[in-house]
């Protein structure tokens, strides 16, 4: 049975969610500004039209706030904003997180995932023998990841496409007590750099807990290296005096981007200070640095739609899913079912 607190909780993920203010939510249903703030804490309770009509403003039916039962607790999330990213935004992403962790908890049951957190300052040095230790718990050894998004589905992470322009960053990560990893993929990701993204962000949910700072930003994209590209293997396979030609193979192997290829080797002692910055000025100057040849092909996110396909082949309908994830037919089949490409 719903609680005051689970449907306060709601409320306010909502609200944030659709950008909104309290003093805009007051204005648009009568609700006084001290009231929604009561309610959005768990400190007071409404009658069943008044959640009715806050239901129907935020666009959510207007069985969601009687149905709710788990947290909707604004989500720790790991990034570090840039200076012209607005509070209002984060929120409104770190809402947009919350809410995709209760709708999957509502939606599967609970879920399990066989990724463990590392603390940096639990007897590991460097953040690259904690993606060593992963891809150990992972079973990779040091082989190509041949698809990453695919990799932490089956470890039990959710991740989804994500609109995420708006606070001017590739991803978002948050990995609540008790809960699966969750990571929302920018849509505007070209696919070359998505998967040093998704493993950045890996890095900061197993390492991290909370907003990362930018010695921790630069821990993530240690991991991130290491995670995709173990400097052991690079050494081995990395050819004497280079040519484009030679790298592309690389490239494709291990599926990262060239800038991403070149800092690797760079990072290994494979490439001096001179060599490292001759490579960046040919990227820049021949314009691959924004467009690279050979493009990689994006992986999309597979498993939550795939088991939501799987409910609706054993006779659950849309509206009845939906329904469970406190959202209309048309916004959940968007969320969770959208063809990607």
């Amino acid at each position: 049975m719903s609680t005051p607190k689970a449907r306060g909780e709601l409320l306010e993920a909502l609200r944030l969610s659709r950008g909104l203010t309290q003093a805009q939510v007051a204005a648009a249903t009568g609700v006084s500004q001290a009231a929604l703030s009561k309610l959005e804490s768990g400190h007071a309770d409404a009658d069943d039209d008044r959640w009715d009509q806050l239901a129907d403003y935020l666009g959510v039916p207007a069985t969601a706030f009687f149905d709710v039962v788990g947290s909707a607790a604004p989500a720790r999330i790991f990034h570090r904003k840039r200076k012209t990213t607005s509070q209002t935004a984060v929120r409104k992403v770190a809402a947009e997180l919350s809410l995709v962790r209760l709708r999957v908890e509502d939606l599967l049951g609970a879920r399990r995932t066989t990724l463990n957190r590392h603390d940096l300052e639990g007897g590991f040095s460097t953040p690259q023998e904690v993606a060593q230790l992963v891809r150990s718990e992972l079973g990779l050894g040091t082989e190509p990841i041949e698809n990453l998004v695919g990799l932490l589905e089956g470890a039990g992470a959710v991740v989804l496409r994500w609109p995420l322009e708006a606070i001017q960053v590739d991803a978002v990560a948050s990995w609540q007590d008790d809960t699966v990893p969750v990571v929302l993929v920018g849509e505007h990701v070209p696919p070359d750099r998505q998967r040093f993204t998704v493993a950045h962000e890996l890095g900061h949910a197993v390492m991290h807990d909370g907003d990362a700072s930018e010695s921790q930003e630069r821990e993530a994209d240690a991991f991130a290296g290491e995670f995709l590209l173990p400097a052991e293997r690079l050494g081995t396979e990395w050819p004497p005096s280079p040519s484009l030609e030679d790298l592309l193979p690389l490239k494709r192997r291990w599926g990262v981007s060239l800038p991403a290829l070149i800092r690797r080797a760079y990072d290994a002692d494979i490439l001096s200070d001179d060599e490292y910055r001759k490579w960046n000025i040919f990227l820049s100057t021949t314009g691959m640095h924004r467009r690279e040849p050979q493009p990689t092909e994006r992986e999309n996110p597979a498993a939550l739609a795939a088991v939501i396909r799987d409910a609706l082949a054993a006779g659950s309908t849309v509206d009845q899913l939906a329904s469970r994830a406190y959202m209309y037919p048309r916004e959940f089949e968007f969320t969770f079912l959208q063809e990607t490409t």
